[in-house]
């Protein structure tokens, strides 16, 4: 089979390599669809802790099933969506509702979605994978992990009761990156009316405007009466602004993850007298998976302007040049 390998970064290769064979509850699929991420993005970029290099490339797919092993629990030609990793429901933060937390999330998952076949282990067929409903696009399907992390941050600030009612809340997004057209997307998919989007890419703010947020630059963002302040850049000056944005008593969630070791200086007065509450989710648990799932087979349209365009596995130099470059936002690979 073909599939894409990540050298090191800035070096992908298209190696041909052994169609998989799946062991005891593992499936094999051929991948239909595999889209773009931030992550991927990263790795390409300057590399990743979670994506070994050399080592195969890319986790947010969806496919028809080959393959399956023993005691798996789906049939040669299920039509299949999935996410890259599950939890152990075991450990302490799995029993505490904190799957997304579990301490060994990351020890299994899948990776090598930019290929023609692609492996899932046992724990994630299980848990993460689902069937796909015949009308919906393998495209839309492939959506399902990102969409699963935005998921997983709406869940949060309904725990912490910061949207109260969902058509009375006012919500700030920054960054009109996938992510955050996604929260826009998410939210109006859970009756909230009033969102604000802010950013600088105006072709992106464009996209936001037609997923029904207001939209407003980022050097013209001022404070406001927003319950809600959500960040999806991921740059600690960002993080540090968002702060003095909501109203008293509001919500900040840091959603986009800052560089490691990256520090930010945080107004303490602001926080401790108008009573700010800081938010910073990580990752999914089979709750947000299963509500990102609902979403998209409940209005897969709503979803559709995230995705860019359609390539091949030889176009992967140049989706990822476009990437880095701003241009677009997911791009579908189809092996």
């Amino acid at each position: 089979m073909r599939a894409l390998i990540l050298n090191a970064p800035g070096q992908l290769v298209l190696a041909d390599l052994p169609i998989p064979e799946p062991e005891a509850g593992e499936i094999v699929i051929r991948v239909m669809a595999a889209t773009t991420c931030g992550t991927d993005l990263k790795a390409w970029r300057r590399g990743h802790p979670q994506i070994p290099m050399p080592g195969p490339f890319g986790h947010e797919y969806s496919g028809v099933v080959t393959a399956v092993g023993d005691g798996a629990p789906f049939r040669v030609g299920d039509e299949v969506m999935g996410v890259h990793s599950a939890p152990c429901q075991a450990c302490v933060w799995c029993k505490n509702d904190q799957e997304n937390l579990c301490e060994s999330i990351m020890a299994t998952k899948v990776l090598g979605a930019y290929a023609e076949y692609l492996l899932i282990p046992a724990r994630i067929a299980a848990l993460n994978v689902f069937l796909k409903p015949r009308e919906l696009e393998f495209s839309i399907a492939s959506l399902l992990e990102p969409l699963a992390c935005v998921a997983q941050g709406v869940r949060e600030l309904k725990k912490a009761q910061a949207l109260r009612v969902s058509a009375e809340a006012k919500v700030l997004v920054i960054g009109p990156g996938a992510i955050g057209l996604m929260f826009v997307a998410a939210l109006k998919a859970e009756g909230v009316l009033d969102i604000t989007l802010a950013g600088r890419n105006l072709q992106r703010l464009e996209i936001g405007a037609a997923l029904g947020a207001s939209t407003v630059l980022y050097s013209e963002l001022v404070p406001s009466d927003y319950d809600v302040v959500i960040e999806c850049t991921g740059m600690p000056e960002v993080w540090e602004r968002s702060v003095q944005l909501p109203r008293r008593g509001g919500t900040v969630m840091w959603f986009g993850g800052c560089a490691s070791g990256s520090t930010v200086t945080l107004d303490t007065g602001r926080i401790h007298y108008d009573q700010i509450t800081l938010l910073s989710p990580f990752h999914f648990g089979t709750h947000a998976v299963k509500q990102a799932r609902q979403w998209l087979i409940a209005d897969p349209d709503r979803f559709e302007p995230i995705i860019t365009a359609s390539r091949t596995l030889e176009e992967a130099d140049a989706i990822f040049e476009d990437l880095e470059a701003g241009k677009g936002l997911k791009y579908v690979i189809r092996p």
